[in-house]
This record gives C-alpha cells, sequence and structure tokens, in this order.
C-alpha cells in the first residue's frame, strides 16, 4: 500500500468524475467518505483521514468548502443539516464498507452510515413486533460450505443452490456442465450459475483455473473460493457471452443480462460496498499467528499465483476472453495484486454468513451481544437452504432502533466474546448494552481517548481469564497435539 500525494488524489478524483458511470453526491459526507473508500481500494492506498481528504478536494475545487463539527468533515448542504460528531480516524486495522445505494432496501428499513469506524447500518423505520419477517435474501456471492465441496465437484450436489440433485423438482430439468461434472438442479440455477461465475471457473472453459480450483478443494478454502467467485462475477459482465447473441450462443436466449445480474460497474460497487480488511491483520490476532506465518504465507502465495493466472484479464492466457475499456483496465489491474488479494480474503471471512455465502442486505447489519434480529436459513423442498436466508426481529422492534445480530455464540462469557470478535471480526471492545454492564460489574468502562483496543481488551483477558482461553486457541501443533478441535476452530476462523 502506498500514501498518495495530493496531486494523485486530486488526479484520481478527475478521473472518477469525468466516467459517464459515476454516482457519487459530494455535497453528501457519506458520499464523499465512500468515493474514498473506492479510490483507497482501487489504488491500493494507505488510509487517508476523510477530513484531511474533503479539504483537498474544497483546495482545488471539486467541492464546496465543508464545514466541520469537531474535527469531522460535513458538506454544508448535507441533508437534514446534521453533522457527524464524531471524529474520522484513519486506521487500517479497520474494516471499511460503505452504502451502495443501488440495492433495494424492504419496507419499513433505511441505511445508515455512522461513521468510519462503525461503518454501515440498518434502522428500522416502523415497528416490528416480534417474530416477524424483516427481509429474505439469497447469496450474492454463493460459496458452498466447506463441508460440501467434494459433493458439489462431484455433482451431488447443485453447483448453484448447494441442493442435493437427487431433489431436484424436476428431473429432466437438471441441467449438466458438458464441460465438467458441476450439474444444477433447475435451469434457473443453471442460468445464474453460468451468468455469475462458472464460465470462467470451469475447468472445462477455462482450463488455466485447474490450479486454483485445485487448491480450494485441497484446503476447503471458503475464502478463496468466495473470492474467486466474487471476481467471476465482475469478470463475467465483460465476456463476449453476457450480453445478447455470446449468451445464446451458450445456450440461453439471447437476453441481455446486465438487467438481472448488473453490468460491470453496478457488480463491481456492490462488490466494493462489502467490509473489507487485510486478511493479514485478521490473522496476526490469532495467537498460534507467529507459529503458523510461514506456513501460511507460503500457501498464500500459491494462492495468489493461481487466482491471477486462473482470472487476471492480464495474463496472456486470457486475453481472448476479454475486451477492456481503458477505465476498466485501470479497476482491475489494481485487483490483482498482492495486497489487494489479501484484502479480497478479508473481505470474504468477515462477511460470509454461516454456510459461506455474501449477501448484501446481511452485509449491512452490525453485532450486539443483545440482538434484536436473528438469521435463519428457509427450507427449500423440505431442505435447509444454505444460500436463503431470513431476517427475524427476535423481540419487538421500535422505529429508530437500529437492527443488529450476534455474530458470535452471545451466552459465552464476556472474554470469549471480546476475543472472537476482536480477532474474527477486527472490532472492540464490543460496548453493546450487554457487554457494558458486564464490564461495569467489573469495574471497567472503556474510553477511547484514554484506552488503546488492545490494551483495554488485555484487561478483561485477565479479569475474565480470556488470556488463558488466547494461550489455548494457538495451534495444537505448536504444543503437542493433544486436542485437535481447537486448532479446527481456529482454522475455520481463518476461512479453511
Amino acid at each position: 500500500m502506498v500514501a498518495p500525494t495530493e496531486a494523485q488524489i486530486v488526479e484520481a478524483v478527475k478521473a472518477e468524475l469525468a466516467q459517464d458511470s459515476f454516482t457519487f453526491d459530494l455535497s453528501q459526507q457519506d458520499e464523499l467518505i465512500r468515493l474514498l473508500a473506492t479510490l483507497e481500494l482501487e489504488h491500493d492506498w494507505d488510509s487517508i483521514p476523510s477530513k484531511k481528504f474533503a479539504t483537498i478536494l474544497s483546495k482545488h475545487s471539486i467541492i464546496a468548502s465543508p464545514s466541520t463539527t469537531n474535527g469531522e468533515p460535513t458538506a454544508s448542504s448535507s441533508a437534514g443539516g446534521k453533522k457527524k460528531k464524531k471524529k474520522s480516524k484513519s486506521d487500517t486495522t479497520i474494516p471499511k464498507s460503505f452504502i451502495d445505494t443501488t440495492i433495494p432496501l424492504p419496507p419499513g428499513i433505511r441505511s445508515e452510515y455512522f461513521d468510519p469506524i462503525k461503518g454501515k447500518g440498518l434502522v428500522a423505520t416502523r415497528a416490528f413486533p416480534r417474530g416477524e419477517l424483516l427481509f429474505t435474501e439469497d447469496a450474492y456471492v454463493p460459496t458452498p460450505p466447506p463441508e460440501a465441496f467434494d459433493q458439489m465437484s462431484s455433482g451431488e450436489l447443485c453447483a448453484q443452490c448447494f441442493l442435493p440433485i437427487s431433489s431436484a423438482p424436476v428431473a429432466l430439468a437438471v441441467k449438466n456442465c458438458n464441460k465438467c461434472k458441476y450439474r444444477f438442479c433447475t435451469s434457473a440455477c443453471w442460468k445464474q450459475a453460468m451468468a455469475t461465475h462458472h464460465t470462467l471457473l470451469c475447468t472445462g472453459m477455462n482450463v488455466e483455473a485447474n490450479e486454483l480450483m485445485r487448491l480450494i478443494g485441497q484446503h476447503k478454502w471458503q475464502s478463496l473460493h468466495s473470492v474467486a467467485r466474487s471476481l467471476a462475477r465482475l469478470l463475467t459482465t465483460l465476456t463476449d457471452g453476457y450480453q445478447g447473441e455470446g449468451w445464446k450462443r451458450t445456450g440461453g436466449k439471447g437476453e441481455d443480462l446486465t438487467d438481472t445480474y448488473g453490468d460491470f460497474d453496478t457488480v463491481y460497487a456492490r462488490l466494493s460496498s462489502f467490509a473489507t480488511v487485510s486478511e493479514l491483520e485478521r490473522r496476526s490476532r490469532n495467537p498460534g499467528w507467529s507459529t503458523e506465518k510461514s506456513s501460511f504465507e507460503a500457501i498464500l502465495s500459491s494462492a495468489h499465483t493461481a487466482l491471477c493466472t486462473a482470472l487476471d484479464p492480464s495474463s496472456p492466457s486470457q486475453n481472448p476472453k476479454f475486451t477492456l475499456t481503458p477505465t476498466q483496465t485501470s479497476l482491475l489491474q489494481p485487483l490483482f495484486t498482492l495486497p489487494s488479494f489479501l484484502k479480497l480474503l478479508g473481505r470474504s471471512n468477515i462477511n460470509m454468513e454461516k454456510f459461506g455465502g455474501l449477501y448484501s442486505l446481511h452485509s449491512f447489519l452490525n453485532h450486539s451481544c443483545s440482538p434484536n434480529v436473528e438469521i435463519r436459513h428457509v427450507p427449500q423442498r423440505g431442505i435447509l437452504a444454505s444460500m436463503k436466508i431470513a431476517a427475524l426481529a427476535l423481540r419487538d422492534i421500535q422505529p429508530g432502533e437500529e437492527l443488529v445480530i450476534s455474530y458470535i455464540d452471545p451466552t459465552t462469557r464476556l472474554g470469549r466474546r471480546q476475543l472472537l470478535l476482536y480477532r474474527d471480526y477486527c472490532f472492540g471492545p464490543c460496548t453493546c448494552s450487554k457487554c457494558t454492564a458486564e464490564l461495569a460489574e467489573l469495574s471497567l468502562v472503556y474510553d477511547p481517548k484514554k484506552h488503546g483496543v488492545k490494551g483495554f481488551l488485555d484487561s478483561v483477558a485477565r479479569k475474565t481469564g480470556a488470556d488463558a482461553e488466547q494461550a489455548a486457541a494457538a495451534p495444537q501443533h505448536a504444543k503437542n497435539g493433544e486436542d485437535a478441535n481447537l486448532e479446527e476452530e481456529l482454522r475455520a476462523s481463518l476461512g479453511f
């Protein structure tokens, strides 16, 4: 990652403004932050304070001079005259997200960007009684659970929805890929797979993907698979088969798939809006990192090489598949650098739902150890569907309340919860109502002006005995190999 100069920032913003697809409203503070997050990801920049970013744009007459409140810039014409109260912080250890305004929101729910640390969220605009369905959602990027990968590869499970082929509603509707062993339980699943990932990840259609898929299968590396399918979804929009006659030649009806699955800019914005942090940041928080570092770096290098070989449009083997504009080329090239690859892995790991899919609405939901929303998987054909979720009100929800879920088991004790959230989701300390009450019982109150996050969590660990748990969570091969369960937990938290 590099620290851009003022001239580079201005040049990058002007290049964005010149694009026909530019959709940012620079009079809105959250839109400025969204643009900044997009540029940081595209150009692999170090984090830039939002105040500094706004000041530079104002200096070069790109935006009007921002007003400030407690150091946080707020565009003078922001909606409702509201001003941010929290100071912007620049910290690469904090996951970054922004709101993609193209995501349709359910009735009674609005999105809100809270601040650069908390990011985006969902807020109720009406009352929801306990048990009411808030929304259902299919995975934007479906990825099979690790235990289902081999069955999917052999054709026992649908390669799109991961339900058994034997339970297909109509046997004659089952579609087989004539280039590999993948099968699809319905024509709808086949069409969605072909339009979002399979044409580029099928080892028969794209022989360059063989090593990538071998690595994913060998390690049951779910987050790498998620990265591959995410990039494949983006790149498929640039292939000849995505529109009109090209799609018809692959067995479709000649329609333009952009209406259903989005064009390049739409997919790029959607994927970029998910909270993102480097995978190395996550891994370095694990107590066994010093032991696993050398082996992980080796496999990471192999995975990065395999991903680039399979999908990078700049690879000689890929040139016939894509016709890119200069803008698309400039956006895609940084995605295949090692730092960007690490961010994509981190993005998948902190956003994947229980079974592994990336969900657009689900990604808005922030954490609380005392949640008011629960996520369930919706049965289909009498089987629990791994890639369709339902959000239900756990208790009565009032207008203005944020909708929150628990990322972890909320019944575990305080020190354990704080450790898992810090380790796996890169945030903390959690100061939800439950944690605040339990911290108070220990005579602990988190004050960001006085406490560093790690130091405060160490204090919690000492008072709750979680430091012993943290030591126990180190990989077992570093000790005596006595108990593999904790190592399996660690591997699962890392996307393996």
